[in-house]
């Protein structure tokens, strides 16, 4: 050995490094019995090392190696005879390729057949202990997950980054495999992050400004089946998702890219970095995990790989833990819900703090296929916003139907999971428009695209934050699969092929998300009031029907007119949305006093004009059949008011006279 044994440091847990000094330290309970396991990267046997705990710390073992040549081990821990990966490893080995059939159990794999006789040679060979060292050497090589080191000396340039005020985000949330497997050719970037930075500059095109990426850390995607799965075939059963306990410190090998090198996921985000994007990324934490180490995970990717904010998935206790960690105070942190008291807290100093949730999904999904929605709730999830935290608006993610299915399916189709089609929700408020799943009939296809523009607009048009789920700014289809876990494969692949339909759609997410910014009425960060508080005319944001100013929600007819006042978002300009969400045309009362312009009509193609088409002084618009359209007003300066006044009223005087 060209390396001496020393005193660890048990301050720090995981792999330290100081000087030639490397450190090990693993918590186990009192009186345990752990030895650091070094594996030579040559497969030679592995190396076995006591560890010990010092002082009265009695449930920290550690152990100090001067002088390891660290770049030719890997590692594990043996606790009480059993080995076990570090939980603060930086690098897993052993998983470098995506569903690697060594890593599956003996009984899962397909082993050639060994006659009797053979079998009992190897056996006696065994005990004689001619076969020790060839299996300590298989022991050692690919299918046993290993811990590795990782000290990188990767150069970041992105000080100058702050990150996308809450008001200005827009969502893509993606798999890094299903992103990107189903790009053309068999370029190895594929199902790596090397493939999600090629496609920056299209994502930037869409309006995208946060990606939010469903679990990157290391996780075992082999999927042991249960009684409830069939048993045929088990080796195309993967857990594409990763929403299962895993090494929460490391990155997936296999979503690495060249050499398998963490810093590939580092020039990933550098790279969103310098387009003024965000990275934010999904972290599931069941219940039994420590909620010290879901900090520790939590603040080392913001720390160490520059991370911008985190989706959590777990307890609400440990979220609201993260919600007071002063050291994630630059970050943005997404759950289920906080409550308005805790997010304004004057002594919280945390990280900004968003709600993510389906609520905004059914309320809208509901008024879209007209099954028992309320307009009231549509009303109010279109300006949901609170003044400390932000809200994520969606009507489809990984966890469902993609966005075309809601509107091409009635019931789900999830038979290709093997679980009898009772995984998956059940409760999807989604209608098939005429008929269940592929069709080629002209009017079907035409009113799922009218839907699906629906769809995006209320996305892009509410107040919240909109997020677009992989694939459905193209019409990806998933064949009615709600739960596409396991799917490795074109049902779980986003779509890649570019048919006319497909860009269409593309180019109308563009045109939206250019709408969006350019009105910051429509996406203000502070909640409306529905009052001129200001004294400056008219509310703030007012609801409208076929009578001007006026909205009787109780009976809950299927449209809605919003009429966005400008001057409270210091612009000239007003916006009037119109939702009807009928299978007739609606007439929609517009306020006086202003000329009116066409920007967006989703019974149109394309939706949103390229010229605004003058509409003039109407104070009347009528909407086609479910449709969504948004209309600019300008209101008419001093000089030509008084005009218009004048005029009136010369005319009423003249009618007067001729009435006498």
């Amino acid at each position: 050995m060209n390396f001496q044994i020393c005193s660890g440091n048990q301050e720090k847990a995981g792999v330290t490094k100081k000087k030639d000094i490397i450190s090990f330290s693993r918590q186990a309970a009192r009186n345990s019995i752990c030895y650091l396991l070094l594996y030579p990267k040559d497969n030679s046997p592995a190396l076995k090392i006591p560890m010990k705990t010092q002082g009265n710390c009695d449930t920290v073992y550690t152990v100090g190696i001067q002088g390891l040549d660290w770049k030719n081990y890997d590692y594990n821990f043996e606790i009480n005879g059993e080995e076990v990966t570090d939980i603060y490893a930086r690098r897993i080995t052993g998983r470098e390729v995506w569903g690697d059939a060594a890593r599956r159990p003996r009984e899962q794999k397909n082993e050639p057949f060994v006659p009797q006789k053979e079998k009992r040679r190897m056996e006696q060979l065994q005990g004689k202990g001619i076969l020790a060292e060839k299996r300590q050497k298989e022991e050692n090589c690919a299918g046993k997950v290993k811990s590795s080191f990782y000290f990188s000396e990767f150069k970041w340039k992105d000080k100058v980054y702050e990150g996308v005020k809450k008001e200005d985000m827009v969502i893509y949330k993606l798999h890094v495999r299903g992103f990107s497997m189903g790009m053309p050719g068999n370029s190895p970037r594929r199902g790596t992050v090397e493939a999600v930075e090629r496609k920056l500059d299209y994502l930037k095109g869409l309006g995208i400004t946060t990606l939010l990426f469903m679990p990157v850390y290391e996780f075992e995607e082999i999927l042991l089946l249960d009684e409830s799965k069939e048993q045929t075939q088990p080796k195309d059963v993967i857990n594409c998702w990763g929403y299962t306990v895993g090494s929460y410190f490391a990155p997936k090998a296999s979503y690495l890219g060249k050499g398998n090198n963490p810093d590939n996921l580092k020039r990933l985000i550098q790279k969103m970095h310098e387009k003024q994007m965000e990275c934010i990324l999904e972290f599931y934490f069941p219940k039994k995990i420590n909620p010290h180490l879901i900090v520790d995970v939590l603040r080392y990717w913001n720390r160490e790989y520059h991370v911008d904010g985190f989706r959590l998935l777990g307890c609400p206790s440990v979220a609201e833990l993260l919600a007071q960690d002063s050291r994630l105070s630059g970050c943005k942190l997404f759950f289920d819900g906080f409550q308005e008291e805790f997010a304004k807290d004057s002594q919280r100093f945390g990280p900004r703090l968003f709600s993510y949730n389906e609520e905004f999904l059914y309320e809208v999904r509901k008024v879209l296929n007209r099954q028992s929605g309320s307009i009231y709730e549509f009303a109010c999830q279109m300006r949901r916003q609170q003044e400390h935290q932000g809200y994520v608006n969606f009507i489809a993610e990984n966890n469902g139907f993609t966005l075309w299915d809601v509107f091409s399916y009635e019931h789900k189709h999830n038979e290709l999971n093997r679980e009898g089609n009772r995984d998956g929700n059940n409760w999807n408020c989604s209608a098939n428009c005429g008929q269940e799943g592929i069709s080629r009939k002209r009017q079907v296809n035409e009113l799922r695209r009218r839907q699906v523009k629906n769809a995006l607009a209320v996305v892009f048009l509410a107040q919240g934050i909109p997020m677009i789920w992989m694939g459905d700014e193209c019409g990806n289809s998933q064949r009615g699969n709600n739960n596409a876990y396991c799917q490795d494969n074109e049902t779980g692949w986003k779509d890649w092929k570019r048919t006319t339909a497909s860009r269409q759609l593309i180019s109308y997410v563009e045109k939206l998300s250019t709408l969006r910014s350019a009105y910051p009425m429509l996406r203000s960060s502070h909640p409306f009031q529905m009052q001129d508080y200001g004294n400056k005319g008219c509310p703030d944001l007012s609801y409208h029907s076929d009578g001007a100013w006026k909205m009787d929600f109780g009976m809950n007819r299927g449209f809605l007119g919003m009429f966005y006042f400008g001057a409270y978002a210091g612009r000239k300009e007003n916006l009037y949305v119109a939702w009807n969400f009928q299978t007739v045309p609606q007439k929609f009362a517009l306020p006086g006093g202003m000329k009116w312009k066409l920007l967006l009509n989703t019974a149109l193609e394309p939706a949103v004009l390229e010229e605004q088409e003058e509409l003039g002084e109407i104070r009347e618009f009528q909407a086609e059949e479910r449709s969504v359209c948004l209309l600019r007003g300008e209101a008419f300066s001093e000089e030509k008011t008084r005009k218009r006044r004048k005029k009136s009223e010369s005319t009423a005087a003249a009618a007067k006279g001729e009435k006498k």
